[in-house]
């Protein structure tokens, strides 16, 4: 079928219409006519790809990824860099202006290495070899590197052969000294030669969520903080861009500050906040996560932080703290009811909001806007090329009149 793409969507895929149906299509630019194939068909909208572009943007070029035509992980490697990053840029302007969230200044914050910067990767394995799927499909298709990926993963992907196993999922992490934690789910025999050890630097192996050779856990310096993070524990996948959202956060905080850090993971933030603050206070679900934060608190030496283990909205209003700034960095779904009502309901001066998912964002913008105002969003490139942004919304108290 061809189609010419005749808008952006509220994550950067071309819009055609077909027969009165919205459709998406990936990896493509505005103004362009292209011959396309279905992906996902649903009752209410479609997803199609690329087979043939007929007539070209002027923005878009040949991509740096050999698998691009199969993998949608970047869905903006067709054009520059920059192009892309404006792109999204004008599609989170136009979805905050029509939810009358006025951010005239939006911009996102470029990063520093647009390739090459993920320090975390999730593979499938099929018939003895590591790759991806297709969108929206189970068609696996074989990769010898990821782009976006650190060199030692890439290294680690290069001789997958030396720990092959015939199917299953792996996940592999790196942290700033190149050390690898590789994390295997599989229900088929792991043969890993002694030859891998020699080509990367191997800290650990978890197999089917037990712990396999040395360690399950990597620890990551950034800056003056030294993170323990477990297999299964949160951390970001960019160094770069999440010191930089660090230090922009860290700007509200001051000597006074009681924070409430929700969601955090192994502490990442909590602790750089209770380097400044008077106090700093977490809550994680995930055991492993908080028994890491609990670990960088001894090892980084800060005294003034605490830590909960559980559901934001089933703790945080049981702690008897008067906080003064609260983070949170919820799951893609966002915030969940019972945690919007326990912000509104205690005033808290400023609410610092992290979000990967503008429309989720927008959705809890829209409930706390009854008794906050949006100051400022901020966009951070934590992952190039792809059709993700990392907002950090900061909204203050309203005054009462």
């Amino acid at each position: 079928m061809k189609a010419k793409i005749i808008d952006y969507d509220d994550v950067g895929y071309g819009v055609i219409k077909n027969s009165g149906k919205v459709c998406f299509v990936s990896k493509s630019l505005l103004d362009e006519e292209v011959e396309i194939k279905p992906v996902l068909e649903e009752k209410k909208y479609s997803i199609y790809k690329v087979e043939r572009v007929i007539k070209k943007s002027p923005l878009r070029v040949e991509s740096f990824c050999p698998y691009s035509n199969k993998c949608n992980g970047c869905n903006f490697d067709i054009c520059t860099y920059q192009d892309g990053l404006k792109i999204k840029e004008q599609v989170l302007k136009r979805k905050f202006s029509q939810n009358k969230i006025n951010i005239p200044n939006f911009t996102i914050t470029p990063n520093l290495n647009s390739l090459g910067y993920r320090n975390k990767i999730s593979l499938k394995v099929e018939n003895y070899q590591v790759g991806f799927y297709e969108e929206k499909s189970h068609n696996f298709f074989p990769i010898n590197k990821c782009p976006l990926a650190k060199d030692a993963i890439n290294n680690l992907i290069k001789n997958f052969s030396l720990m092959a196993f015939s199917k299953g999922e792996l996940t592999v992490r790196c942290n700033d000294n190149d050390e690898l934690l590789l994390i295997i789910n599989t229900e088929y025999k792991v043969n890993i030669k002694k030859e891998l050890f020699t080509k990367c630097k191997i800290a650990g192996i978890v197999l089917n969520q037990k712990n396999y050779y040395l360690d399950s856990f990597l620890y990551e310096r950034r800056k003056n903080l030294i993170y323990k993070v477990s297999y299964d524990s949160f951390f970001q996948v960019n160094q770069y861009i999440s010191e930089l959202i660090a230090s922009y956060i860290l700007e509200f905080i001051n000597k006074d500050s009681i924070v409430l850090d929700a969601y955090c993971g192994v502490g990442f933030l909590t602790l750089k906040c209770a380097s400044k603050a008077q106090q700093a206070v977490g809550i994680e679900i995930v055991k492993n996560a908080i028994l890491d934060a609990l670990n960088n608190q001894k090892i980084n030496k800060i005294n003034n932080v605490t830590f909960h283990l559980g559901k934001v909205e089933n703790i945080v209003d049981k702690i008897n703290e008067k906080f003064t700034e609260v983070i949170v960095d919820p799951p893609r779904n966002g915030l969940d009811k019972k945690t919007l009502k326990y912000l509104i309901a205690k005033e808290i001066p400023k609410i610092i909001y992290i979000s990967c998912n503008p429309l989720t964002l927008i959705r809890d913008l829209k409930i706390l806007k009854e008794k906050y105002e949006v100051i400022d969003i901020k966009g951070f490139d934590m992952f190039s090329y792809t059709k993700h942004v990392e907002c950090v919304c900061i909204l203050n108290l309203k005054k009462h009149k």
